[in-house]
């Protein structure tokens, strides 16, 4: 199917359109003209010309990076597609491994690997074989219906989701490029009929127990950042948001999230401006308010999950004000593209709008996870002290991996040849700290550290009892008939790894090494009882 999309033209997924943008004609330059000796009138007019002029060549510039974006996606679905077709006939592939300064895990190829993107993942599978057993179908269903977004409900229900579109899933297969579309609507199209075919195949086989399936099944962390604060911290309300206890149906972080968003962004937008918007004389407080007041009123009615998702995953991992901007950006000029609008006119506004919707999105998460945020500022303020001294953030994960931020200022320097001229940076050990990366860093480092170790002991458990596992970072995958297990097996690991003092032990550390400084208290636990994830159907899901 992917081959018949990029042979075709067709765009979906991770195949791009092989038709470039029509690029704006490049603008003439304007003639020099000195400013200081225009007349006021005349600067005016210049003003308005050299800005008309910045327009058309900010249009021009943007339509041919686009382009240049586009070339890239084309050798990327090329690359991996060559790399399948090449690997195809093997009975078995290996991919090396290589772990980060954090402890993550990193297949080294760069192209075809598990942690690429939906078609990757599609066309990579277990080399082994197993029965389906009683419960494989089930998985193979419920794994479907999280492909197609239908994740938001009991197992159950996503399971007979699956067989309300059985119609569906046999016209994937049949005739993938017919009028039916509804695969091609998944977010994970390629992994989606991929599923398709395996479901239609083992329930076709007339004995869907014995069908060998080698299709991975993936269990994903619910908003898996969140999921470590609150069992750091024992937060029983930042947990059962994110699933740590126990419940009939799963807690949907991103929605509670994006409700609060949509009524705050309402309020904005339902509120006058009091006082003449084309007035001269405005004073920053009234300039503040009608730009919040206009990009509420943009973007009212465009807010739904997929918008806040990727700033409030990201938020405990450290994400700045500009790249929570940016992660919206990208959804509002979709949904404003959808509307008819041309976002190359209106670049600004979105610009604008983006931004407060930023600092709505992060003042909100901010409020929701208090516990998060407690424990987030003191690793930040702890890491501040150490900074101070000269000294890199260094500590050792749960499973003994030692950790030393490598963060250092970048001294560039120019190499003048007769050709060109070269610039290189030096950004050796030897260098000065980058105190404030190293500040800033901290916090999403030390979470990315657990759920490492997290990942690591639930694959050494997995190999101990001769099940087969793969993982991208939360995302953890396994044959159809052993979801359950590993299941239980993830669940245990984390609670024996949160059972342990690790705060205690990370400040216990620090103080060891630096004699003089005097951390700060450790934040207030809750009570949260972390043998509840044990079973808590939706921990993992």
């Amino acid at each position: 199917a992917a081959l018949k999309c990029w042979e075709n033209g067709i765009v979906l997924g991770d195949i791009p359109s092989r038709v470039d943008y029509e690029v704006p004609p490049l603008p003439e330059a304007l003639p020099f003209r000195d400013y200081h000796k225009l007349g006021d009138f005349e600067k005016k007019a210049h003003l308005e010309e050299f800005l008309k002029y910045k327009d058309r060549l900010t249009k021009h510039n943007r339509f041919k990076q686009k382009n240049m974006d586009l070339h890239s996606l084309r050798c990327s679905a090329t690359l991996k597609l060559n790399q399948a077709q090449k690997f195809r006939d093997f009975e078995e592939i290996f991919f090396p491994y290589n772990v980060d300064f954090r402890g993550r895990a990193y297949p080294v190829p760069p192209h075809l690997s598990i942690v690429g993107s939906d078609l990757c993942r599609a066309l990579l599978m277990f080399a082994d074989s197993k029965p389906l057993g009683a419960n494989g179908l089930y998985w193979l269903k419920v794994h479907l219906a999280n492909l197609a977004g239908a994740d938001k409900m009991s197992f159950d229900g996503r399971a007979q989701f699956a067989d309300d579109n059985m119609d569906n899933i046999r016209a994937a297969v049949d005739d993938p490029f017919g009028e039916n579309d509804w695969w091609k609507k998944f977010d994970d199209p390629f992994q989606g009929l991929a599923t398709c075919h395996e479901i239609v195949q083992a329930i076709d086989s007339g004995d869907p127990e014995n069908y060998m399936s080698s299709l991975p099944v993936h269990m994903d962390g619910s908003c898996n950042g969140l999921q470590h604060y609150a069992a750091l911290g024992r937060d029983r309300g930042g947990g059962k948001a994110v699933n740590l206890c126990i419940a009939d149906k799963p807690q949907d972080v991103y929605s509670g999230v994006m409700h609060e968003v949509i009524r705050r962004v309402a309020l904005d937008a339902d509120e006058m401006i009091p006082f003449d918007e084309n007035k001269s004389d405005m004073t920053a407080s009234e300039k503040a308010l009608m730009k919040k007041i206009k990009s509420a009123r943009l973007v009212n009615g465009l807010i739904d999950r997929g918008v806040v998702k990727r700033t409030v995953m990201t938020s405990v991992y450290g994400v700045t004000y500009i790249g929570a901007k940016n992660q919206i950006k990208e959804k509002i000029d979709e949904k404003l593209e959808e509307k008819g609008y041309d976002i190359d006119e209106i670049e600004p506004e979105i610009h604008m709008s983006c931004g407060y919707l930023a600092s709505l999105t992060m003042e909100v998460m901010g409020q929701q996870f208090k516990g998060a945020r407690q424990t987030m500022n003191w690793l930040t303020e702890c890491a501040r002290m150490i900074a101070a001294q000269g000294q890199p953030v260094s500590f050792v994960s749960p499973i003994g991996v030692p950790v030393v931020q490598p963060y250092r200022q970048k001294r560039p320097f120019t190499v003048v040849t007769l050709l060109q001229n070269v610039i290189l940076t030096n950004d050796s050990d030897k260098m000065p700290l980058h105190r404030q990366r190293q500040v800033s860093a901290f916090p999403p480092n030390y979470v990315h550290s657990l759920d490492s170790s997290h990942m690591l002991l639930t694959a050494i458990e997995m190999e101990k009892r001769g099940l087969h596992f793969s993982a991208v970072h939360d995302s953890y995958w396994t044959h159809p008939c052993d979801i359950e297990e590993m299941n239980a097996v993830l669940r245990e690991t984390f609670i024996d790894l949160y059972n342990q003092p690790l705060l205690h032990e990370l400040k216990r550390m620090w103080e060891m090494r630096y004699p003089s400084i005097t951390f700060p208290d450790l934040p207030e636990q809750g009570d949260l009882d972390l043998n509840e994830v044990r079973s808590a159907p939706y921990f993992f899901q």
